[in-house]
């Protein structure tokens, strides 16, 4: 996962966050890694990411997965700024220069869908095996995650139509079932959505406002004109497929 150079330090404190919770016998059981860091790791993005998120397995362990994190946190003196009282979620401060990024965040998700599929995967930049989300799992909350932003907070991330571009690129299949329930649309009646959406809402001075921070200025001047576009036209390949 390469990191811009202002990242460097952002991306060690981040690994080594991430190593320690692998590392940790109960973590490594309870959590399940997921989200762009995840796909970076295993090389199913080219861009950078900064935060760390997981689906929890078992709600009943929240308790026990919080505590054991607390410690991790303590022992690798990330201090708490921030910590959301109502699930597992943690902004946490590290050491660095003035102006400098100095925080990272920790998502923990207590309700994953339920058709959701996992699967061991070798994490080769860190040399360490996980248990995470299969890439059909992957492809498929992303694309709801690029909408649910927007109408939980009112935000569009242009890092997400990025990343759909890029499943999409690789032939990544959609496990409509995800699609279905969390959404609650049929599979082709949210791909007509997402559709409209990014017609409505993508311009390429969002993707880069969002983008230009996590990857190489020429790759991002060279992708941008095109993505949206082709994006359009890869949705309305999919759904033709539906």
């Amino acid at each position: 996962m390469k990191a811009p150079r202002r990242l460097i330090r952002h991306k060690v404190q981040l690994l080594r966050l991430l190593r320690e919770i692998l590392s940790n016998e109960i973590l490594a059981n309870e959590l399940v890694f997921k989200g762009g860091t995840y796909a970076a790791l295993r090389g199913f993005l080219d861009r950078f990411s900064v935060d760390l998120d997981f689906d929890l397995l078992n709600q009943d362990s929240s308790p026990k997965v919080k505590q054991e994190l607390h410690t991790i946190f303590a022992d690798l003196d990330l201090a708490i700024k921030d910590e959301s009282r109502n699930y597992l979620q943690f902004f946490l401060r590290y050491d660095a220069p003035e102006n400098a990024r100095n925080t990272l965040k920790i998502d923990i998700n207590d309700a994953p869908s339920s058709f959701n599929s996992y699967e061991r995967a070798q994490l080769q930049e860190v040399r360490m095996f996980c248990q995470g989300h299969t890439p059909e799992t992957m492809f498929s909350n992303k694309l709801v995650a690029a909408t649910a932003r927007f109408e939980k907070k009112g935000k569009i991330a242009g890092r997400d139509f990025y990343d759909i571009h890029r499943f999409f690129e690789q032939g990544i299949a959609v496990n409509a079932r995800v699609v279905e329930e969390r959404t609650g649309k049929a599979h082709i009646e949210y791909l007509e959505y997402l559709r409209d959406f990014i017609t409505k809402h993508i311009t390429e001075k969002r993707l880069r406002e969002d983008l230009n921070p996590l990857m190489d200025t020429a790759k991002l001047n060279k992708i941008l004109p095109h993505l949206k576009p082709e994006l359009l036209m890869l949705l309305d390949s999919e759904i033709a497929r539906s």
